[in-house]
């Protein structure tokens, strides 16, 4: 399942929907007010630290090493903080990295989800979309430097 792409755009609380970017929004501030320091974009690394620890996944080392000479990864101070309060306030810390990964829009988006042009739904769509052709045309680029590179040697050879 891709982060990007979630499907119901409201979650529930208390018996009633509300918006997972005011909840998100929310979060931030909370975690803000704790943690001056943190900056956003450091946050979702803080949360997948939270994540693997929560479900007992933050090793050291490769995945193939059997269970028992795994050596675990303590968490650091900023870390132990953030996962204290998402316990306190019964949140879940996959479900809160999902979400905080799922509301990274780019600002032209932003804003038009602001003004009311799009809905969030196609908004979280726009910047799937978007990475994913990055991505694409990353690796077409990639590939035709490895042709042309290859070419070069076959000549030189």
């Amino acid at each position: 399942m891709s982060y990007d792409r979630i499907g119901n755009y409201r979650i529930r609380e208390n018996g009633r929907k509300i918006n997972i970017f005011d909840k998100v929004n929310e979060i931030k501030q909370h975690l803000k007010d704790i943690i001056p320091e943190i900056e956003s974009d450091k946050l979702i690394v803080i949360l997948s630290h939270c994540r693997a620890y929560y479900e007992g996944k933050l090793h050291y080392g490769r995945r193939n090493i059997p269970e028992n000479l795994q050596r675990t990864r303590e968490l650091t101070v900023n870390e132990r903080i953030v996962y204290e309060y998402l316990l306190k306030s019964k949140l879940n810390p996959s479900t809160t990295y999902r979400w905080l990964i799922a509301t990274r829009l780019p600002q032209d988006i932003r804003e038009k989800l602001a003004k009311g042009q799009i809905g969030q739904k196609k908004a979280m769509e726009i910047s799937a979309n978007r990475r994913n052709v990055k991505l694409s045309n990353m690796g077409l680029l990639m590939t035709e430097e490895i042709r042309k590179t290859i070419q070069k040697l076959e000549w030189e050879g």
